[in-house]
This record gives C-alpha cells, structure tokens and sequence, in this order.
C-alpha cells in the first residue's frame, strides 16, 4: 500500500519536472541553435538513460534489437529525429509558456491515429471536444488577432506536428519496451538519433565552445527530463494505471507556467488565458473518457 501511494506522488511529480524541463530546453535552444541542444542533449540523456536502465536492470541484446529493428528505426525517425527536430525549433521560435500547453495536444493525434490506421472507432462527442480543442490552441497561438501569420505562429505549428509525430511512435515504442525494456529502448533510440545528426550538427550548426547561460539551460533540462521526470514516470508505472498517469500530465502547466514567467517574463492575454484553460479543460475531458472506457467491464467469453 505504502508503495502504491509512493508511486501516485511519483506520477504527480513527474509532468511537473516535464514542464519546468520544457522551459529550460526553450531557454537552451533560443541560445545555443536547436540542432546543438538535440543532439547533445540526446547523447547526454541517451548515456544517463543507459545508466538508469542498469539501475533498473534492464538487459539489452543483439538478438533482440535485430528482431525489433524496424519498430526502432519508426521510433528513432518519428520521434528522435523528426519530432525532437519540429519540437526544439518550434521552441526557439515561440513562447514557451504557449509551448507548454501545445504540448497538450499530444492525445488527440494519439486518437486520430487510432481511428486512422487502426480502425478503432471516434464518438461524435470526441469530434466536439476535438473541434473545441482547435479552437483553443488557435486562440492560444494567436491571442485573438486571428489573421496575423509570423514567427511565433510557426513555431507553434512546429510543435503541434511534433505532437503528431511524437503520437505517430506511441505502438513502436511500446514493442520496444515489452521486448527491450522502457529505459533502454529510450536510450537506444535518443543515442543512434543523435548521432546520425552529429555530422549534420558539424557541418551547418557547429556548437560554440564558449561557455555560456544555453549550456546551463541544456544541463538543466536533460537532469531534470531524462534523470528526474523520465525516471519518476517509469516508477510511477509500476503500480498506477497508465491512463491514470498520462491524465496526470495535464497538472504539468500549472507549474511550468509560472516559471516561464519568473525566468523570462512571458504572460499570456486574456484570450490566450481562455485558450490555454480550453485545452487543459477538453484534454482532461478525453482523458476520463478512456478512464471510463478503462473501467468499463469486458464481455465475457
């Protein structure tokens, strides 16, 4: 019992760590280029994750990365790759507090690929919160000016295609950790992602060797995302639901907010107040809906 709770104050825990990390990781990659703090950021985490992984004694062989070699290569193009790319320019280009609750939207591409690719069927209420939803992230991108396109709105779309490309490796991942282990396909995958970007990072986006705020800002995030969130997850798994974690996360922005505006002053107007709350509000709506749909009792056989 004692553990079960322990567990509980993990999954609380850890999307607060997630958000502030999210901040850092905007400061880190407004400073140093987006490429930079990718691709150390993921040799860095890739080699903390591998420590974590022994910690938790996970064993790895080459027997069973060959034979899962193609859903890691999805999770490595998908979300290593491309949507930590999308992710971390979208960062350099928008306010991170907005960042924060885009990140959000992550759930809803879960359930459009759900419907897409594996027929599983939508309700007509999810097409609404869906539809509501929308128009929450446009009035958080915006603030209401709805016809002004500029940098700031890019960045947004950057992150909101990370957000799909992020769902697109949920099924991937998954094999990966039944077959792997959580920890270590994690490592595996943020390692050989970063490094088929260290040349790329050489040639066009070669880090400068001067010590300055974006490298306390990248140490900052990949201690407090790969060492402190990522391993407060898995803990919390042992014992919680991952329904129940994942609806969790949605406290993260309550945190997050606050320090991206103590660290770099950013607010939010008033529409983008009443959007930001749309978010939260219809993300924890579909979120008790699968709690629901988790409860709800099998037919029998």
């Amino acid at each position: 019992m004692i553990s079960n709770y322990s567990d509980l104050i993990f999954a609380i825990a850890s999307p607060f760590f997630s958000s502030v990390a999210t901040v850092f990781k905007s400061g880190a990659a407004k400073t140093l280029s987006p490429l930079t703090v990718v691709v150390i950021g993921g040799l860095i985490g890739g080699v903390l994750l591998f420590l974590l992984s022994k910690a938790f004694k996970e064993k790895i062989t080459l027997n069973k990365v060959k034979l899962h070699i193609r859903s890691l290569s999805a999770l490595v193009i998908f979300r290593t790759i491309l949507g930590e790319l999308f992710f971390t320019y979208g960062l350099s280009q928008t306010d991170v507090i907005k960042a924060i609750f885009f990140t959000k939207v992550e759930p809803y591409f879960v359930l459009l690929i759900g419907v897409l690719f594996l027929r599983e069927k939508i309700k007509l209420h999810h097409l609404f919160l869906l539809t509501i939803h929308l128009g929450g992230a446009i009035l958080l991108s915006t603030g209401g000016s709805i016809g002004q396109v500029g940098r700031a709105q890019i960045g947004d779309l950057f992150i909101i295609i990370a957000m799909a490309l992020f769902a697109s490796s949920y099924n991937y991942g998954k094999k990966l950790a039944h077959s792997i282990g959580s920890i270590s396909s994690n490592a595996l995958a943020m390692l050989i992602g970063s490094l088929i970007l260290l040349p790329f990072m050489i040639l066009f986006s070669p880090p400068s060797l001067s010590w300055n705020i974006g490298w306390v800002y990248l140490l900052l995030y990949v201690i407090l995302f790969n060492v402190i969130a990522l391993t407060l997850w898995f803990a919390s798994l042992r014992s919680v639901r991952g329904w129940m974690v994942s609806a969790l996360r949605y406290i993260g922005p309550v945190l997050g907010a606050p320090v991206a505006y103590s660290l770099f002053g950013e607010t939010l107007n008033i529409a983008q107040i009443f959007g930001a709350v749309v978010i939260i509000s219809t993300s924890f709506l579909i979120a008790r809906e699968h709690l629901k749909g988790s409860l709800r009792p099998s037919p029998q056989t």
